[in-house]
């Protein structure tokens, strides 16, 4: 092992990669100045060889002062440093006592150089302790003289002209200065290699930061982009929802016609059959126009409705009448609503509440109406009302079960959903002044596009 291993080995005898910078730094040079004061008192104190007691006293100051590399490796950080800046003060003050019969002025430049350890192990980062050390330092300067004048000088020791001479003086005069622009320049250069880690840890941060910037960037688009596609993939899903529900809706109002022109070829006349088939083709035909269409005009919905209520009224011979009453306010042919959205609630006015009626005609009214922002559709019949419908499907269980109705409410849900103005449905049930079920009132509300 090197000189050069062996002072980098001591210099990081204790340092930890986990404790602060700041720390590690102090650690560094406390074991520096440990390890070369120790050497310089140890080299020292062989010029008082044939003075065994003061020879003695400076091995101790040598073992003293090279205890905070033993208690740095234990991690004893706090009380290394606290050694390195009051130990020293001490043993100058008994050593110039023991040494002289005065206060030798060159003891006195060694004591003001202890000034700068606590200067340079605390920093004013740990303003306390760095107080603390400063403060022993000057109290020692100040206790120096009549301190070291109480102390008997050792007879052995030579004579003060020989230890504290010009010449001795001068050096420890010396020896302060260059220990104080030492200190100086190692803070400065502290100070320089911190501002450098900070301005290499400042540039790494910036550098990492743009890059973090750039990933979000790059992610915020992703996530934009997912966002479109899953609204897009949503509203796909939606229309073809719509759409099988409409292909549902379409077979079913045909089946139940089909069921009609069935009844009444067996019920009536072969010319009465025609007729009637007559007006079958033209619902076929506008309910595959309008089918087509997600919206289709009150015009053209209108047009099926009749179609599918002259068909109703002669399946059963008459038994009801009807009227269509559009608001002088709206336009049928400019005004879009969905498609074969008002025919199951109309075919169960006609179906659970005016053909099982047997007490007088059956009336059965539509009336839209313009409410500016909504088009309100209201389905009104004097049937048997919902309560007395409901008791007849209980009794017989082969009773028709009307599909429209219930496939309208999930097109309606579809219809809704994502919509700041949902189509709503309300069911009124209808009393006389006696309070006895007089029919049902269905009002259907469909937002209109401003």
């Amino acid at each position: 092992m090197n000189l050069a291993s062996l002072w980098r080995d001591l210099s990081y005898l204790g340092v930890k990669p986990e404790l602060p910078l700041d720390l590690r730094k102090k650690i560094v040079l406390c074991n520096r100045i440990a390890a070369t004061v120790g050497v310089v008192i140890l080299l020292a104190g062989f010029l008082f060889v044939k003075v065994p007691f003061l020879f003695a006293f400076y091995l101790l100051a040598a073992l003293v002062y090279t205890s905070p590399l033993l208690l740095n490796a234990q991690c004893w950080y706090d009380a290394s440093r606290f050694i390195l800046s009051f130990a020293p003060s001490v043993f100058i003050l008994l050593g110039a006592g023991m040494a002289g019969d005065g206060p030798p002025v060159s003891q006195k430049m060694a004591l003001l150089s202890v000034v700068i350890a606590p200067l340079l192990l605390f920093q004013v980062n740990e303003p306390g302790k760095m107080a603390a050390g400063v403060g022993w330092a000057l109290l020692s300067l100040l206790l120096y003289d009549p301190v070291t004048e109480a102390i008997p000088r050792l007879e052995a020791v030579p004579l003060d002209a020989d230890l504290d001479n010009a010449a001795a003086q001068t050096a420890s005069a010396l020896v302060s200065f260059v220990l104080f622009v030492a200190a100086f320049v190692y803070q400065q250069n502290l100070n320089r290699a911190t501002e450098r880690e900070l301005e290499a840890t400042f540039h790494q941060l910036e550098t990492r930061n743009a890059t973090i910037g750039r990933q979000n960037e790059q992610l915020h688009g992703q996530f934009e982009e997912i966002e479109r596609q899953k609204d897009a993939i949503e509203t796909i899903n939606q229309a073809l929802r719509l759409q099988a529900l409409k292909a549902q809706m379409d077979p079913h109002f045909i089946f139940n016609a089909l069921n009609s022109i069935q009844h009444f070829v067996v019920q009536r006349e072969p010319k009465e059959a025609l007729e009637y088939l007559s007006k079958f083709s033209k619902l076929i035909r506008q309910v595959l126009e309008n089918s087509v269409n997600e919206t289709v005009t009150v015009a053209d919905e209108l047009k099926a409705l009749t179609h599918y209520l002259d068909l109703e009224r002669l399946r059963f011979n008459g038994a009801f009448r009807y009227e269509i009453d559009v608001d002088e306010g709206l336009d049928p042919y400019a005004t879009d609503i969905p498609p074969m959205l008002l025919q199951p609630y109309v075919e169960n006015a006609i179906l659970h509440g005016l053909r099982p009626k047997t007490d007088g005609p059956g009336r059965l009214s539509i009336h839209l109406m313009n409410q500016v922002t909504h088009l309100l559709c209201v389905v009104a019949d004097n049937g048997i009302g919902r309560a007395a419908a409901a008791e007849l499907k209980a009794r017989s269980p082969r009773s028709h079960v009307s599909r429209g109705t219930a496939m309208t409410d999930a097109r309606l849900h579809l219809l809704n959903a994502g919509q700041a103005e949902p189509v709503s449905v309300v069911t009124i049930d209808l009393r006389d002044e006696a309070g006895k079920p007089a029919g049902t009132r269905v009002e259907i509300m469909i937002p209109l596009p401003v």
